[in-house]
């Protein structure tokens, strides 16, 4: 009974000690636990007084969207875990493909809200941020974004999210899309009902950040829409002819420094991509069709910070459904 009563005294000092305004919060992403937004994020909630534990991929799992790997054992990196930080996934290159188990952000959430929420605080964190993505998720490539899929999964059990994305890796830019993110939390902490959570059951935000912070335009509402920026995908036949696969890898090459000139490091680039298929990106080709004044990915060209509101499902508006279901009635019977 004596001990009992240490501890729930203790329990009521730790709590008394915490601001009215403190959430407890799991901090993800998709691009490692190492990367100079998500550690400048969690700086900075830490800072504002929240209890932040961090559950990211030890390696980058951009695009990996909602994949993962099922019943299979994966590493889970708990040496900073004293540091509220840990990382899901195999490291091990030596591994073979077959038994190597990467830690996807949907496996990297689950853990951050299934096991180190029950280790730190006894109950599920009051909110998950997953990011900030290094480049914009928007329109139709957040179905393919891991910063959605990770906080999809938790929106889908109830849990609020925020999914937010940086237009790049610029760590001069972290401490101000940072504090973006703080102001956000702080105003639904602020609006807040008592009892309530911070957004609606099965709701989560997708923020995104332009690329000129100094000078952004301030906070939009959007949509989420088809428009991702300019940013589109295409399967390309010949890799060593799609410009810009190949400027991207001569710019890696020469900053690797393997050749000394950009027109050796495209030649190297062509020569290691001849013949190759894949995926590619196509810049402002318009192959998708969404000019929408409330799409984030136009609002977010024009230099807004936009705010998307997301429900995690893929179920289509009841005019559509209705449209369908006489399309189809002579089936339903």
């Amino acid at each position: 009974m004596k001990s009992y009563s240490l501890l729930a005294a203790a329990i009521a000092a730790a709590t008394l000690s915490m601001p009215a305004s403190a959430l407890n919060i799991v901090l993800t992403n998709d691009d490692s636990w190492s990367t100079g937004n998500i550690q400048t994020l969690f700086s900075k909630l830490t800072e504002a007084g929240h209890s932040v534990v961090m559950s990211a991929p030890c390696t980058g799992q951009s695009g990996k969207g909602g994949a993962i790997h099922f019943m299979e054992p994966v590493n889970v990196d708990r040496s900073k875990v004293e540091q509220n930080q840990v990382c899901v996934g195999d490291t091990d290159e030596s591994v073979a493909f077959s038994d190597f188990v990467e830690g996807t952000p949907v496996m990297a959430a689950l853990y951050g809200i299934d096991v180190l929420a029950q280790e730190k605080w006894g109950q599920f964190p009051d909110l998950v941020i997953s990011g900030p993505n290094e480049g914009n998720n928007l329109g139709y490539m957040t179905n393919n974004s891991g910063t959605l899929g990770a906080a999809n999964v938790v929106i889908a059990r109830g849990i609020p999210a925020i999914a937010v994305s940086a237009f790049d890796a610029d760590e001069t830019k972290a401490p101000m899309v940072a504090d973006v993110i703080v102001k956000i939390v702080s105003e639904l902490v602020t609006n807040k009902q008592v009892n309530q959570p911070l957004l609606p059951k099965f709701t989560g935000l997708n923020v995104n950040t332009p690329e000129d912070m100094s000078n952004h335009l301030g906070y939009k509402f959007s949509q989420v829409g088809w428009n991702a920026g300019g940013l589109e995908v295409k399967f390309a036949g010949d890799m060593s002819q799609d410009q810009l696969v190949m400027a991207y890898v001569a710019q890696g090459i020469l900053a690797k420094g393997y050749a000394a000139t950009y027109e050796q490091a495209l030649a190297m680039a062509q020569a290691q991509y001849q013949g190759k298929a894949g995926v590619s990106i196509a810049r402002d080709q318009g192959l998708v069709d969404d000019e929408s004044e409330l799409s984030e990915g136009v609002l977010l060209e024009q230099g807004y910070i936009t705010i998307s509101t997301i429900e995690a499902n893929v179920q289509a508006s009841r005019a559509k459904a209705a449209v369908t279901q006489i399309k189809l009635n002579n089936l339903v019977k």
